[in-house]
């Protein structure tokens, strides 16, 4: 019972994974950055104004498609994966292993929290929280998790159309933007971003924040992380990076659904922050998120396959350092955006396109890369890492890399 619990180490890491951390990585940064840089929040008109309109709105559609919810999609099915590793280590030793896990979500929703005060967009928090429903499950059978994976990615869907039928007006309100609030225009928003002090810029964070938690009711996001979490567990408990991953068979069959059912939804048209007013918007949705995991699902293939070829696998071992960074990788866009856009600092937040705002997230994850292979050439963990972990075990782990 007092048997000690050691993390993960090196080698028992599973290099495609460092890759497809570091890889979602790349699309969360190239989908927040349009929140951090204003362009969600920017009137309709006011877009039209910005450098090179026509490049924009083709961009962001394919953004839509192809970014959007996808790698939040990937990191959540990491965030289960890693889960099923660490726990199929320590089967025989439950009771020491769940009570440091547990630790260890409990530390990552204090990390969220924090994160929150300055980025509404913060996704640690949620996951800590799901997190501690997720592992209720672990001992289920393999394919009884499976199966209520895909209950919980739908569910949600249900008391959705009971809005559709019965509550149509709940809700439902003009958009100005990408993202509207009911109770504050988007040009009034975005002069707070662009003009504000500091508190007032926080005060706004914490009005969005307030409300995005709102949305993750319509949305769905709940129950569609921990469905998420219950299907990666369950693709590492059948050994699919091993097995399935490389199949081109697959991949072609993931990527062909997922464009399909995507494009539908979009053909469809409707909303995922607020709940139903027809069932037009619930089959919108659906269309929608079962695109999402398929196109996710066609990444981690595609990824998988081109691993294979000696190319490819030196160009992806650099998603592999932020991979093995992701944690300070993800918390440090979020020092990106105050710097760059916040009024206090580069004020740029409202004045640049999207096919600016992409080039510049780019940019900010090749010094990502750059600065991860620099600080894992010296140091064995990523500095918050190295923290979550210290604090997860209670114990100051060494991080500095010893010569041999």
């Amino acid at each position: 019972m007092g048997e000690k619990i050691a993390p993960i180490s090196k080698n028992n890491r599973v290099e495609i994974l460092d890759v497809v951390r570091g890889f979602a990585i790349f699309g969360i940064i190239i989908a927040n950055i349009q929140a951090w840089s204003g362009y969600k929040f920017v009137p309709y008109e006011v877009l039209q104004t910005l450098p090179y309109y026509d490049y924009n709105t083709t961009l962001k559609y394919l953004f839509m498609f192809f970014i959007d919810t996808k790698f939040y999609t990937l990191f959540s099915l990491l965030f289960g994966i890693g889960f099923y590793i660490q726990f199929d280590k320590q089967r025989d030793s439950q009771a020491s292993f769940m009570k440091t896990y547990r630790k260890r979500l409990g530390f990552l929703i204090m990390f969220g929290a924090i994160h929150s005060f300055f980025w509404s967009g913060d996704i640690l928090l949620i996951y800590g929280a799901v997190g501690l429903v997720f592992v209720m499950f672990r001992n289920l059978s393999h394919y009884t998790i499976f199966k209520l994976s895909i209950f919980f990615y739908f569910i949600w869907l249900a008391y959705d159309i009971l809005f559709a039928l019965f509550f149509p007006e709940v809700m439902n309100y003009p958009s100005g933007a990408y993202k509207t609030y009911p109770d504050i225009s988007p040009a009034e928003l975005t002069a707070i971003f662009q003009n504000g002090t500091f508190m007032e810029v926080l005060q706004a964070n914490w009005h969005n924040l307030y409300y995005r938690y709102i949305d993750l009711v319509p949305s769905g996001r709940l129950t569609k992380v921990l469905a998420l979490f219950m299907l990666g567990f369950y693709l590492m408990s059948i050994n699919y990076f091993t097995t399935y991953a490389r199949s081109v068979k697959l991949f072609t069959i993931f990527f062909v659904l997922g464009v399909a059912l995507t494009y539908i939804s979009y053909e469809i048209g409707g909303s995922m922050g607020q709940f139903s007013h027809d069932l037009k918007n619930v089959a919108y949705k659906a269309f929608a998120v079962s695109g999402q995991i398929f196109l996710a699902m066609s990444y981690i293939n595609i990824l998988a396959i081109l691993d294979e070829k000696a190319f490819f696998k030196k160009f992806f071992h650099l998603f592999a350092y932020v991979g093995r960074m992701s944690f300070t990788s993800y918390l440090t866009h979020t020092i990106f955006g105050f710097l760059i856009f916040y009024p206090f600092f580069g004020g740029l937040f409202g004045t640049m396109g999207i096919l600016e705002i992409t080039i510049l997230a780019i940019v900010l994850y090749a010094l990502q890369i750059v600065f991860s292979y620099a600080w894992l050439k010296y140091f064995r963990f990523g500095p918050l890492e190295w923290l979550w972990r210290c604090l997860t075990y209670s114990k100051l782990y060494p991080i500095l890399k010893t010569k041999k």
